[in-house]
C-alpha cells in the first residue's frame, strides 16, 4: 500500500490532484460545471492501491 497526500475537490465533479500538480499552481477546482467552482483543494491522504481517499487517523489501519 502507498499513502500519498492529495488534494481533493469536494464538490461534485471530486476531482483528485497530486501533489506535484498543486506546487505547479493546481490549487482550486476549474471545472465550469463542479458545484466547487473556483473553490481551493483540500489536503488529504490517497491510497494508491485501492485508489481512494482515506482519514488520517485510518493511515496505520489502512490494509490491502
Amino acid at each position: 500500500m502507498s499513502v500519498e497526500t492529495r488534494y481533493f475537490c469536494n464538490g461534485t465533479d471530486q476531482a483528485v490532484v497530486t501533489e506535484e500538480q498543486y506546487n505547479q499552481g493546481l490549487t482550486k477546482c476549474g471545472n465550469e460545471s463542479c458545484s466547487m467552482y473556483g473553490q481551493p483543494f483540500e489536503k488529504g491522504l490517497y491510497c494508491t492501491t485501492c485508489q481512494k481517499r482515506i482519514a488520517e487517523d485510518e493511515q496505520g489501519e489502512h490494509q490491502h
